[in-house]
C-alpha cells in the first residue's frame, strides 16, 4: 500500500475513534444522568408513600427515635446525641427525620467519607422497619454490606433476653433502689454458661465523687446516660460477690424476629447518649423503652410520669401476660454463706468463727473428730467468707489471703462429701411482690385535745413500718414525703412534715462483718416540744449504731443509735438549736401482715436554743393486701400525747 493511502487510513481510524469516544461519553453521561433521575424518582416515590401512610406518626417510628409527647402536645426525641438523627430538625420533627432517613438509605458508597459507615449499617433497625413497611426492592434500593454489624450480631446470637434485678445496696446512693439491666443469653448449653453471656446496662457516666454534686446533677439531667455492653460475669462479680446483692433473673418471651430488632436498635444507640435523670430517664426507664422497640405491643413506659424505680420495672413486666417465662434466684456470696450458717448449730457457728480467726485450727482434734458432713458444712461456709474477703481486698493482699487459707483448701479437698440438695433460703424477695412505690395516706387523730385530719403523699419509696416483702429488711428510703394536717379547733391547715430524704439502714450486727446501722434525714418538721402553734423548723439529722436480729427469719429486731441533730427556725432563740442524744427501738412481727414498733428517744440541744425532750412511740401496722394497710400510731413527747389512725394506699 502506498504511503499516501496509509496516511489516509490512519487519519480515518483516529477520527473514527475520537467520534466514538465522544459518542460513548455523551451517551454514558445521558444514561448515568437518566439513572440518577430514576433513583431520585424512586426516592421521592418512597418519601411520598411514607407520608401517605403517615409512618412518621406510627408507634414503632416514635419508639425507634424515642419520641415522647409533652403536656403541650409537642413531640421531642429523648435521645440527645446529634448523630442519632439524620435531619437537623430530627429531634422535634418526626416527618423531616423520616424523609432524611429514607434519602440517606439511597446514598451511594462513593458519597461516603473515609471509614464512614453507610446509613443502612448505622441505623439497621430503622432500615428493617421501613423496608417492611415500604417494600424496598433491591433493584431500586441496593442493600449495603455491613461486615461490622454482621460480625457483632453473629457473635451475640441470642436465644433469649433476660431482665436482671440487683437487690438494694444501701451504702451507695445510686443503688439504694436496686438496679436493672438486661442479659443477652447466647445459644449455649448449661446454666453455668450464663456467666459468659453479655449484659446490657444503661447508666450515668459519673464525673464527680462529691455526693451533693452527684445528687444535684442527677436530678437536673447533667450526666450523660449511655448503653454499654459487657461480659455478664463482671456485674455478677461486682453486685453479687463484692456488694453482696442478690440477683433475680427474669427470662422473657421474645420471638427471634423481636430479639433481632432488639439487637439492631441497641447497635443504633451505640455512641449516642440520653441526658440522665435520676428519677425519670434512668436505668429502669430506658431498659423498658428498649424492650418496647423489640415488641411495640408492649406499653411499658406510658404509665410512668414523675419517676421510675427499678422494682417498678419488674412489676410492669410481670403485669404483661405470658412475657416472663422463668424466674431464677442467684444468691450473693454472703447469701450462700448465710444459707449454710442457718443450717449450723450454735456450736458449729462458733467453730466457724474460730477458723476465721485462725485457719490452722483445722488440724486440731476438736475439728478433726467431727463427721465429714459437719466439717464440709463449716469449711464451705469458711470458703464463701474467704472468697468474699478476697473480692474486697486490695491486689497486694491477694497472695497473703491465699497462703492463709491454703490449709483449709487442702482439708476440704480431702473430704469426698458433697451436699446433694440445691435448695437455698432466699435472703431477698422478688421485687414484684412488694407494695407500690407511691403512697397516699389519709387519717385522723388528736394532739392533746386538738383533733385533726391528716393527708400525706410520697412518690418513693418504703418505710420501716410497711410490709417489707419485695424490699430490703430494715431499710427505709423516703423521698419528698409531704404530710399536712388540718386542726379543727383552730381551723388551720399546717405542714406536719416534709422529708426531702430520709434514709435508715438497720443491718443486723454480725461479728464476722461488723456492719453498723445508720440513718440520715433532711427536711422540714414540726416543733412539738415547744408551744409555738405547730411551727416548723428545717431539720437535718444523722445517727449510727447497732442492730440485733437472731437470724433472718426472726420476728424480732432490736436497735440502738447515737444521734446528732440540727434545727433552724425563727421561732427558736438564736434561730437554731444543735445537739444530740440517742434512741432505742424494736420491731416485732406477730404474724406476716402485722408489725409492732416501739421507739424511745432522748435529745439535748446545748447549742443555740437550749432545750431537751424525750419521746415515746408505739405504732402498729396491719396489711390488708399488697397495696393497702391500716395503722395506729401512739406518741408522747414529754407530757404531750397524740394518736393517729390512718389508711395507706400504695400504687
Amino acid at each position: 500500500m502506498r504511503i499516501q493511502e496509509r496516511l489516509k487510513l490512519c487519519c480515518y481510524i483516529k477520527c473514527t475513534s475520537i467520534v466514538l469516544f465522544f459518542s460513548v461519553f455523551f451517551f454514558y453521561g445521558r444514561i448515568n444522568g437518566y439513572a440518577e433521575m430514576l433513583q431520585e424518582k424512586d426516592i421521592e416515590s418512597f418519601v411520598k408513600q411514607a407520608i401517605q401512610k403517615q409512618l412518621h406518626q406510627a408507634r414503632q417510628w416514635h419508639l425507634l427515635l424515642h419520641y415522647r409527647t409533652s403536656f403541650l402536645g409537642n413531640v421531642e426525641g429523648q435521645e440527645d446525641g446529634l448523630s442519632f438523627y439524620n435531619s437537623p430538625l430530627g429531634k422535634t420533627n418526626t416527618q423531616a427525620e423520616l424523609s432524611a432517613t429514607l434519602r440517606n438509605f439511597f446514598k451511594s458508597p462513593s458519597e461516603l467519607k473515609k471509614d464512614e459507615e453507610h446509613p443502612q449499617c448505622v441505623f439497621p433497625a430503622r432500615y428493617k422497619w421501613l423496608k417492611r413497611e415500604l417494600g424496598f426492592d433491591s433493584n431500586q434500593l441496593p442493600e449495603q454490606a455491613c461486615p461490622r454489624l454482621e460480625g457483632w450480631m453473629s457473635n451475640l446470637n441470642p436465644e433469649k433476653i433476660t431482665l436482671v434485678f440487683s437487690s438494694f445496696y444501701m451504702n451507695n446512693p445510686a443503688s439504694m433502689f436496686g438496679h436493672t439491666l438486661l442479659r443477652i443469653d447466647t445459644k449455649r448449653e448449661g446454666s453455668a454458661q450464663k456467666l459468659l453471656n453479655y449484659g446490657v446496662n444503661y447508666a450515668a457516666t459519673i464525673d464527680t465523687n462529691n455526693a451533693l454534686m452527684y445528687t444535684m446533677k442527677g436530678l437536673v439531667g447533667l450526666f450523660k446516660g449511655e448503653f454499654t455492653l459487657f461480659p455478664y460475669y463482671i456485674k455478677v462479680q461486682t453486685y453479687s460477690n463484692m456488694e453482696s446483692r442478690d440477683l433475680w433473673e427474669y427470662e422473657l418471651n421474645f420471638t427471634e424476629d423481636q430479639m433481632n430488632t432488639f439487637l439492631l436498635h441497641l447497635w443504633e444507640l451505640g455512641g449516642n447518649y440520653f441526658d440522665y435523670y435520676y428519677f425519670q430517664e434512668n436505668c429502669s426507664y430506658h431498659i423498658l423503652s428498649l424492650l418496647e422497640v423489640a415488641n411495640p405491643d408492649l406499653h411499658l413506659t406510658d404509665q410512668f410520669f414523675f419517676h421510675v424505680i427499678p422494682s417498678d420495672t419488674v412489676k410492669v413486666l410481670a403485669q404483661q401476660a405470658g412475657l416472663i417465662s422463668n424466674v431464677v434466684y442467684r444468691p450473693s456470696l454472703l447469701s450462700q454463706m448465710s444459707n449454710k450458717k442457718v443450717r449450723m448449730t450454735g456450736e458449729q457457728n462458733r467453730l466457724l468463727q474460730r477458723l476465721i480467726e485462725d485457719p490452722s485450727r483445722v488440724k486440731e482434734d476438736d475439728f478433726q473428730k467431727r463427721r465429714d458432713s459437719e466439717k464440709a458444712l463449716v469449711l464451705d461456709a469458711f470458703l464463701d467468707y474467704a472468697q468474699y474477703q478476697n473480692m474486697r481486698s486490695k491486689k497486694e493482699e491477694d497472695d497473703r489471703i491465699l497462703v492463709k487459707n491454703r490449709e483449709v483448701l487442702l482439708e476440704r479437698s480431702k473430704l469426698r462429701f458433697k451436699f446433694n440438695d440445691e435448695k437455698h433460703t432466699e435472703f431477698s424477695t422478688r421485687p414484684e411482690l412488694g407494695h407500690g412505690s407511691d403512697r397516699l395516706k389519709m387519717g385522723f387523730g388528736a394532739f392533746e385535745k386538738e383533733t385533726f385530719e391528716e393527708i400525706a403523699y410520697r412518690p418513693a419509696y418504703h418505710d420501716l413500718l410497711a410490709k417489707d416483702v419485695g424490699f430490703g429488711q430494715g431499710a427505709q428510703i423516703l423521698f419528698l414525703d409531704v404530710i399536712a394536717r388540718h386542726y379543727n379547733d383552730i381551723n388551720e391547715t399546717k405542714l406536719e412534715r416534709l422529708d426531702l430524704i430520709d434514709i435508715v439502714s438497720l443491718s443486723p450486727y454480725d461479728p464476722l462483718f461488723k456492719k453498723k446501722s445508720w440513718r440520715f434525714g433532711i427536711g422540714v418538721d414540726t416543733i412539738k416540744d415547744l408551744n409555738c402553734n405547730f411551727c416548723n423548723a428545717f431539720r437535718t439529722a444523722y445517727g449510727f449504731g447497732l442492730t440485733y436480729k437472731a437470724d433472718y427469719t426472726s420476728p424480732l429486731t432490736l436497735y440502738a443509735m447515737v444521734d446528732a441533730e440540727l434545727q433552724i427556725s425563727s421561732r427558736l432563740k438564736s434561730d437554731y438549736r444543735l445537739g444530740g442524744g440517742g434512741r432505742v427501738g424494736a420491731f416485732f412481727d406477730p404474724m406476716e401482715d402485722w408489725r409492732i414498733q416501739l421507739l424511745g428517744k432522748v435529745i439535748d440541744y446545748p447549742l443555740g436554743h437550749d432545750s431537751d425532750y424525750y419521746e415515746l412511740a408505739l405504732n402498729q401496722r396491719y396489711a390488708l393486701s399488697q397495696n393497702i394497710d391500716v395503722r395506729v400510731e401512739l406518741n408522747q413527747i414529754e407530757k404531750k400525747e397524740s394518736w393517729l389512725f390512718s389508711l395507706n394506699v400504695y400504687f
